[in-house]
């Protein structure tokens, strides 16, 4: 069954509609993605990068067709549906016990990423 589960931040974990901002998405390679933007933390708006590395499945939809609606704006899913999918056509045994299936709320839309590895950098 799956759950979300928020990512502890700095300034805690990120709630809300209007938890996030997202400026910019960049491709720095074919399986690494940059995504920039601003965090709505209690000490006010924190411009913040977040890069996805080794990714294998990258999905956005708009926030009202999203069929999990959890509280928090960054976080994990937890007995992804789509991770058991992928390993299964795996032939090639990329997708390792680090891979994690991400979820990211902005107001308008749900990002859905699998990879291997993410760093969150935030900044006044």
């Amino acid at each position: 069954m799956e759950k979300t589960s928020g990512i502890e931040t700095k300034f805690g974990v990120i709630t809300g509609r209007d938890g996030i901002y997202l400026n910019n998405i960049k491709y720095i390679e074919e399986t690494k993605i940059k995504l920039e933007g601003e965090l709505n933390t209690a000490e006010g708006f924190k411009n913040f990068d977040l890069v996805f590395t080794h990714v294998v499945y990258y999905l956005s939809v708009e926030i009202d067709f999203d069929t999990r609606q959890p509280i928090e704006s960054f976080g994990y899913v937890k007995g992804s549906e789509v991770m058991k999918k992928l390993i299964k056509l795996d032939h090639s045994f990329k997708i390792d016990k680090n891979y994690k299936h991400y979820y990211l709320r902005t107001y308008d839309i749900v990002f859905e990423i699998v990879a291997k590895n993410h760093q969150l950098n935030i900044s006044s």
